[in-house]
């Protein structure tokens, strides 16, 4: 047997197998003789036909069966002798033989690329940290306060801003109301037109006046309402108004939140806000440094690596929604592929490192996660035991210490205009 490999990409070759004639013959026939013991053939006992009957009326199921019995045989004993060792099970995708001639086949199969990281210190990495404004504080408590807004009914004239319930009823050719739905809205804050608007603002609950709802060169169209209701004019009927009451924000508001004081409010949001910000920053940044990496350092996967591990991410959110998993491949494929590049380019750059987790280095990660939950640290071992005893526990810290080496020789630069839009 002769083979020659053949490489088609980093993570796919091609072996070619060529099996002598002579021994592609014998190993046909031995199944053509199998052929022979269970074939009928008239005018024959079963079994007793002449091989070349035989040949005659079942030659090409014959040699289907050849190639079927045969050719993973010829597979594997050329993957010995080459010392490949693929990925994934090796498909034929061509097969040439004729009695009398050599076969022919092609096997293509996947491996496992060379990881080479050839940068990954003094490297610029796009990453700009967020940071800490005073009117975030303001911002937190705009939305406290607007989450303890009360409604009251609007006593007087409606005002923009408050919340209208109307009769809307469409007038027929002969001026009578046809059909009336009913809407609820916010005024100067929703899809209608200008002049609507305009004169809901000064009206009360009870008035009743003709209005169009859009414009003639209006773009919505309300599809409930149906037709066409570019300029069409309806009769408005006001049913409710009421107005949004916001709480003061003074003393009383922080005590009614169950905090002692408007400043320990204040604080506490200011706290929480750093913190946030601090955790974001931490996680954009590893984000950063590994897009960083993985652009610096191409790497191809195998196919069949990256489906299945997209399969593995997919399957939960598939049987979770009822839908069919094709139909979310194409998403998780990518973030497979990102994620397993980042993995072995990580690996590799811990082989380069010669990155080693001391049982010193692990007792100062507890002692910094301990703090950061602000925690005695024996108790913090106890309660995390599972997870400081896992292998992710050491896997993850010896990625950081990885990120460190990087992050230490590396230059961080404003983050491209297009990167921000996005």
């Amino acid at each position: 047997m002769k083979h020659e490999l053949k490489t088609i990409s980093p993570t796919v070759k091609e072996l070619v197998i060529t099996v002598d004639a002579n021994e592609a013959l014998a190993d046909y026939q031995k199944t053509l003789k199998k052929f022979k013991q269970y074939v009928q053939i008239p005018g024959f006992r079963k079994g007793k036909a002449p091989i070349s009957k035989v040949e005659k009326m079942y030659g090409e199921y014959a040699k289907e069966q050849y190639f079927d019995e045969s050719l993973e045989d010829y597979y594997k004993q050329a993957l010995t002798e080459i010392e490949e060792s693929p990925i994934n099970a090796g498909e034929p995708v061509d097969v040439k033989w004729e009695k009398g001639s050599d076969l022919v086949a092609t096997f293509r199969f996947e491996v496992m690329p060379t990881i080479e990281v050839k940068k990954y210190k003094e490297l610029e990495i796009p990453f700009e940290p967020a940071e800490f404004k005073p009117e975030m504080v303001e911002d937190t408590l705009a939305d406290f306060q607007k989450n303890m807004a009360t409604e009251k009914s609007v006593e007087g004239e409606i005002a923009e801003g408050n919340t209208v319930k109307a009769r809307i009823g469409f007038i027929g050719e002969d001026g009578e109301i046809t059909k009336s739905i009913e809407r609820e809205f916010v005024v100067g804050n929703n899809p209608y037109c200008k002049s609507f608007n305009e004169k809901v603002i000064g009206s009360k609950v009870g008035d009743e006046f003709n209005s169009i709802l859009f414009e003639e060169t209006a773009t919505t169209e309300d599809e409930e309402l149906g037709g066409k209701l570019r300029g069409k004019e309806f009769k408005i009927t006001i049913l409710e108004a009421n107005e949004t009451e916001l709480p003061e924000i003074d003393e009383d508001f922080a005590k009614d939140l169950e905090y002692d004081s408007l400043e320990d409010l204040r604080n506490t949001i200011e706290d929480e806000i750093k913190k946030k910000i601090e955790q974001e920053n931490k996680d954009n940044l590893r984000a950063a440094i590994i897009s960083t990496l993985v652009k610096e350092n191409p790497l191809e996967m195998p196919k069949s690596f990256v489906t299945k591990y997209a399969e593995d991410m997919a399957k939960p959110y598939a049987e979770a929604y009822n839908i069919e998993i094709e139909k979310l491949l194409p998403m998780y494929e990518q973030m497979a592929d990102f994620n397993m590049k980042t993995h072995y380019i990580l690996e590799e750059i811990k082989k380069l490192e010669n990155i080693k987790f001391t049982e010193e280095d692990k007792e100062k990660l507890i002692e910094a996660e301990a703090k950061a939950a602000d925690m005695d640290i024996e108790k913090y071992k106890e309660l995390n035991a599972a997870k400081i005893d896992s292998n992710d526990y050491l896997y993850i810290a010896e990625e950081e210490k990885v990120l460190d080496i990087i992050k230490e020789s590396s230059k961080f630069v404003p983050v491209p205009k297009e990167e921000k839009a996005e």
